[in-house]
């Protein structure tokens, strides 16, 4: 009995195949990393190109703007600009389209508490492919429209200006705050409900009018 056990012999594999094994398993490794770095670029350049400027210069400013925030002087604007929020989401939508379909089997999976995907029902009994849908639609980027109002060399001086419009905003119950100096540059931001913008104001003593006004909104135009 010991001699058929001593005839028995414990065959390696060549070391060949087990290179062979580990070539492949490092070449698919290697590939599939290869794929998400050009997967990752091609949506770095899309996202790159979605969030150009998307900024045009209008002559007046639309009802659901000035029903809320009145415009100084509208004899003297300089210029005004609007950036569409929704032309904006569109294409950064499209943009991110690619990694967040990568990523969702992992937020759907994870996101127990629904940081990153919206709730659709109370109870949050909500089945993988709801998650999925709702992840997936869920805009990511901020859809209102951006409103930029300029003054150059007013009559007026700074502390009127900002007098003015820290009082009208009051009176349709905006919250302002973040008020700051520095030098000539002057400074409030203010916010409601969905609406937020800050009142940039510079001007140098040295001149004889005011040099310089910009009223900034974030805004949702239908």
């Amino acid at each position: 009995m010991r001699q058929e056990i001593d005839k028995i012999v414990i065959k390696e594999p060549p070391i060949e195949e087990l290179n062979k094994k580990r070539s492949c398993a490092k070449r698919t490794c290697v590939t599939g990393c290869g794929c998400f770095a050009i997967l990752f670029i091609i949506s770095l350049l899309l996202l790159r190109f979605a969030i150009g400027p998307r900024t045009k210069e209008i002559k007046d400013m639309p009802q659901e703007f000035t029903s809320v925030i009145p415009v100084y002087d509208d004899s003297n604007v300089e210029r005004i600009t609007q950036t569409s929020g929704k032309e904006r989401s569109k294409r950064v939508e499209l943009a991110a389209y690619l990694p967040k379909l990568i990523l969702s089997p992992f937020v759907v999976y994870f996101d127990k508490d629904f940081k990153y995907i919206p709730q659709t029902t109370a109870d949050k009994d909500m089945t993988n492919w709801e998650k999925f849908i709702a992840f997936m639609t869920n805009p990511i980027t901020d859809q209102r429209d951006v409103f930029e109002i300029e003054w150059l060399d007013l009559s007026a001086d700074q502390d009127f200006v900002l007098e003015y419009y820290e009082t009208e905003l009051e009176k349709n119950n905006f919250e302002i705050s973040v008020y700051s100096k520095n030098k000539n540059v002057i400074q409030f931001t203010f916010t409601k409900e969905d609406i937020d913008g800050v009142l940039y104001t510079m001007d140098d003593p040295s001149t004889p009018k005011n040099d310089y006004v910009s009223l900034k909104i974030n805004i949702p135009i239908e």
